[in-house]
Order: structure tokens, then sequence, then C-alpha cells
């Protein structure tokens, strides 16, 4: 009798879905419109790097993880609570100013002829996509702004790593000073910026983002800390305008020492939905599509079989 519930139940559950239809977006109706989304970055916000017209790519186009990797422009994609506009023009690796990568491991004392984009252009561009010919104004409120290599790691100076040192304090208030002008540049748009901490020190672990990345140095654990506090210190003093999310509170690496999991992603881009006034989805609450109720109908129709 129970085999026969169980297969009466899957039957009329698939008959119910195929009727339903597949919807990538949740239904209309049930999820109010929201704005897109710009982001901008390195590879926390984008795990691939970038091509250039000919097809060259200063990390030859590598991807993070070869690709098995969540980022959280993604994650901000797939989550049910937004519309899944994102407009995402970060690129892995890059820096806040324009530089090639000059990695030993793939350029042998050289440099790549492509080039990362900094943050400057990255923002111009994504702001780009969201202006409105009619009025002039651009459909977006926030821009995500996420952590440079700036300071990090020895092929994050556009020069050979053998030439390269760790930043010292001067070196990494210039790198504020940085942040402060793409946020400046966001308000002048007339949108926000959103700024985050970096991921705890005892969160990440950078001697293995060293060894996977087949860099020279990274940057030491006190450097790290002292990077994190001048540059958000300063963006607190000089741009209070600016949104500060700690999206990355609960931090997990996926196996390379820098880059998040996906749960952390996820957790991530619900901090930041909250952050900015979105009511958060949680996996327990009632699904927003007749295809995700149906299936919790038979999670529970299959419980009480049990």
């Amino acid at each position: 009798m129970r085999t026969l519930l169980l297969s009466a139940s899957l039957t009329l559950a698939t008959t119910q879905i195929a009727h339903a239809g597949y919807h990538h977006n949740p239904e209309p109706e049930e999820v109010p419109e929201t704005l897109p989304l710009l982001i901008v970055g390195a590879s926390y916000a984008n795990g691939h790097s970038p091509f250039d017209g000919d097809l060259s790519s200063p990390l030859l186009g590598l991807a993070v993880g070869s690709a098995q990797y969540i980022s959280l422009g993604d994650a901000l994609i797939r989550n049910r609570t937004h519309s899944g506009y994102v407009v995402n023009e970060a690129q892995a690796s890059a820096t806040t100013f324009d530089r090639e990568s000059c990695r030993t491991a793939l350029y042998a004392g050289g440099c790549s002829t492509a080039e990362f984009d900094g943050y400057q252009t990255q923002v111009l561009r994504a702001s780009s996509r969201v202006l409105s010919l009619a009025t002039g104004e651009y459909n977006a409120e926030y821009v995500i702004v996420t952590a440079p290599n700036d300071c990090l790691h020895s092929d994050a100076f556009g020069v050979p790593e053998a030439d390269t040192r760790q930043c010292d304090e001067e070196d990494m208030q210039d790198v504020a000073d940085r942040m402060v002008e793409i946020g400046q540049l966001v308000l002048g748009l007339g949108m926000t910026p959103i700024f985050a901490p970096y991921p705890s020190v005892d969160s990440v672990d950078l001697e293995l983002f060293r060894q996977s990345s087949l860099l020279e140095w990274t940057i030491t654990p006190t450097g790290y800390q002292m990077l994190n506090d001048t540059v958000m210190n300063t963006l607190a003093t000089e741009l209070p305008e600016a949104m500060v999310i700690d999206y990355w509170a609960d931090f997990e690496h996926i196996g390379d020492g820098i880059h998040p999991d996906l749960a952390t992603v996820e957790k991530a881009a619900a901090t930041i939905l909250e952050g900015i006034g979105y009511n958060v989805i949680n996996v327990d609450e009632e699904p927003r599509t007749k295809r995700g109720r149906i299936k919790k109908r038979l999670r529970e129709w299959l419980r009480r079989l049990h």
C-alpha cells in the first residue's frame, strides 16, 4: 500500500509540474519589481579573468576553481528574493587601477599584453548599462564594490614579481584613497556604493593562497589586518554617504585559501539584499513559484508516508 501511495504521489506531482511549466523567474504577481544591482571589483565579484578583442587575457583566460566557483555576482542572480537583474563588470584579479599581469609562473619575468580594467573603468561600464536614453538617469540605486587585489600579493602591481615588495602603511593608505575615489564616482552618478570589510584574517589562509595561485608572495597576516583597517577607517571618515555591509562576517574558503565557498556567497548575497531593504526569503518559507510549492507538498507527502 505504501508503495502504491508513493507511486501515486510522484505521478500526481509530475503531472502538476508538467502543467505548471518551468519558470526561470518567480511569478510576477508574487515578486515585486526590483532595480538592477551593479557590482564591480575582483574575483569575489566575478571569478573570470577578462579577454580583450583579440582573445588575449592577462591571466590566460583562467577562472577561479577552473570555473567551479560561484561568485558574489552569481549568487545575487541566483537569490530568489531579487529579480536577477545584475550588471557585473568585475574581473578576477583586478586592482583599483588598470594593470598587466606579470606572474612569473605565466610570463617568466615578463608581463601580459592584455590588461585588467581598474575600478573606475568598471564603474563607468556598469553604469552605462543602466542609463536611460529617455530620461538621462541611471536605472539603479546601488553599486557593490568588492575588495581589490591591491597589496594582497606579488602580481598586484603591474610589474614583474621579482621587482615587488610588501606594501607599507603609505601604500595601504593609497589603496584606501583610491577606494574613496571610486565611491565618490558612484555617488556622483547618483547611486550609492556598498563596501564591506575584508574577510577575517582568521578565515583566510594566505600561504595556501600563495601556493594555489602560483604567486611569489602574499601579504602577511599582520599586513592583511592593517590593510583592512586602513581601507575601512578611511571609507568611514571620508565617505560617510556610502553603505558598509559586513557580508563576509561568516567566511569559509573553497580550499584555495582566499575565495568564498558556495554557502558563504549565498549568505553574503542575502545579507546585502536584506541590508538594502529586501525581504530575504529563508529556505523554509513558502516557495514563490508553482513548481516550488508542488515540490514542497511532495516532500510533505513523503514525510507522512514514512
